[in-house]
């Protein structure tokens, strides 16, 4: 988010806008707008053009009217106008040699890449407040000093300063996340009156990220579970439309409010030019005005912010065998730029809008904070891009040794049918291949009754099939002991290893009768 500040004159009008005049009416709990809030917008929105008649001609003669271009014309020259003019547009008096809190000296970028916020956080720290270096500047009778965000993990560096009202209580946090690539750090802070239910809070950007995978691939993928934060920082959720975002965004929160109203809706499509945010896709600025009870008092509130939405897929790859087409992976980064809410107590909110309007507008950031931060998300991303690349040097390592093993399999394999062929082709009944033939030569027999398969049975179960003379059949012997086996023709059956071994010379009794193998 770069912000430069809301200018005063931008943030009059923003105020009008956030009235409860100009809230389109909501889906759930309509809040229709009184003819007396109406007529009190107009009434200030024509005070202004009264008030500011002389400084338009001065400066936006040339300026063709409607569109707002005459009231861009008068924030171009804020510096220059007129006391009754700033005067009725909220801006403070000039300040006469003391700097009142201004957009001049454009702050620095702030991060662009920053976490969702939890209603929850924890770990909040308190900003030491610094004394306002310039006096005091006084706004609905409310004193203005300067506040601090310090971050401690940068060796107590000024991360932004910000003008709220001197009485009210100001609180912030800042943490550094370094393995979060798209969210290293996020600062927040608030600012709440002591004396009442007012307070200005400045929310972490919400940050949310939703891949869709193609359904080939999804097998491989764990899904995210909505919710979850992923390893770069963001919160997994598909994406919403702005209005709904919004809603999700209070009602996480503002979880613990009770009676909650919803009072107002509005299309704030200029509201990033107003708050003058880098250029985003898709960028649209909603407000949603709620009311609830605080310690027992009713409270109106209005949030402000920008969405913005961001789909991009991958590219065609080839790793390998492994192909996979563009867009199999298709990543949309969306939520909120410059989340923010004012609150007050019912029927103030409208009235004290210049208060935080004064507030946002005033919001620096130190620019040797930026360098520092620029620095660290570079070194960052470079960490992250030289593992990604060592990832992609890994699959294309392990895709590699895949193949190779493929084609040595397939080399083994071709081999081995080689000579399985060129045992079946070869002659010779007796030849240790002579089993895997299927003709009528192998196997030693005489008629090529049995089949390859029936000697590869034998083979499996460890037995010969043989003649047995003392039958007129065949008898499968076990060639466990041995492939010489004998008979004495009344079902005893002798095997030995050595071809040279008979069972009268093993020291057997009787007639024995070699038998042969059958065919």
């Amino acid at each position: 988010m770069k912000s430069k500040g809301v200018s005063i004159l931008a943030c009059s009008m923003l105020s009008l806008t956030f009235s409860s005049a100009s809230f389109a009416v909501p889906q759930a709990s309509p809040a229709p707008a009184t003819a007396a809030q109406s007529a009190q917008a107009g009434d200030q929105l024509a005070a202004i053009r009264t008030a500011c008649a002389e400084d338009a001609q001065k400066f936006c003669a040339a300026v063709q009217p409607g569109g707002g271009r005459v009231v861009a014309c008068l924030k171009d020259h804020k510096d220059s106008l007129s006391d009754r003019c700033r005067q009725a547009a909220g801006l403070p008096p000039k300040p006469n040699g003391s700097s009142a809190p201004n957009s001049a000296g454009s702050p620095a970028t702030p991060p662009a890449t920053t976490p969702p916020v939890s209603s929850a956080d924890s770990h909040a720290k308190p900003a030491p407040a610094t004394k306002a270096t310039t006096a005091p500047v006084a706004i609905l009778g409310e004193r203005f000093v300067q506040r601090s965000v310090i971050d401690t993990q940068q060796g107590g560096m000024t991360v932004v300063t910000v003008h709220v009202p001197e009485s009210w209580h100001f609180d912030s946090k800042i943490e550094w996340h370094y393995g979060w690539i798209e969210v290293p750090v996020n600062p927040s802070w608030h600012a709440e009156n002591p004396a009442n239910a007012e307070a200005y809070f400045q929310y972490e950007s919400l940050r949310l990220i939703n891949v869709d995978i193609a359904p080939q691939y999804r097998q491989y993928v764990k899904p995210a579970k909505p919710g979850d934060r992923s390893p770069t920082g963001q919160i997994n959720y598909a994406p919403v439309p702005p209005l709904q975002a919004m809603v999700t965004f209070i009602k996480k929160v503002r979880a613990d409010a009770t009676n909650l109203k919803w009072l107002g809706q509005q299309d704030l499509p200029d509201l990033a030019k107003a708050l003058r945010l880098e250029p985003s896709p898709n960028q649209h600025g909603v407000a949603i005005k709620i009311g609830y009870d605080l310690d027992g008092k009713p409270v109106e509130e209005a949030f402000f912010g920008v969405y913005y939405l961001n789909k991009g897929g991958t590219q065609a790859a080839q790793l390998g065998q492994i192909k996979m087409a563009a867009n199999s992976l298709v990543q949309t980064n969306w939520g909120f730029q410059a989340l923010q809410s004012f609150r007050a107590p019912a029927g103030t909110l409208d009235k004290r809008m210049p208060v935080y309007c004064v507030i946002a507008k005033s919001v620096q950031y130190d620019p040797q904070w930026t360098l520092r931060y620029r620095a660290i998300n570079a070194t960052l991303l470079q960490m992250f891009n030289q593992k990604l690349q060592q990832g992609w040097d890994q699959l294309r390592a392990a895709q590699a040794i895949s193949d190779q093993t493929m084609r040595d399999q397939q080399a083994f394999q071709a081999n081995f049918d080689r000579q399985e062929r060129a045992m079946r082709d070869s002659g010779g009944g007796n030849s240790v291949d002579g089993f895997l033939r299927t003709d009528d030569s192998g196997g030693g027999g005489g008629g090529g009754a049995r089949s390859s398969s029936d000697r590869m049975s034998d083979l499996l179960r460890n037995v010969d099939t043989m003649n047995d003379p003392s039958t007129g059949g065949t008898k499968e012997v076990s060639n466990l002991g041995g492939y010489n086996h004998f008979t004495d023709g009344f079902g005893n059956y002798r095997s030995y290893d050595s071809p040279n071994a008979t069972p009268e010379n093993q020291g057997e009794n009787g007639s024995w009768t070699r038998m042969t193998e059958a065919p």
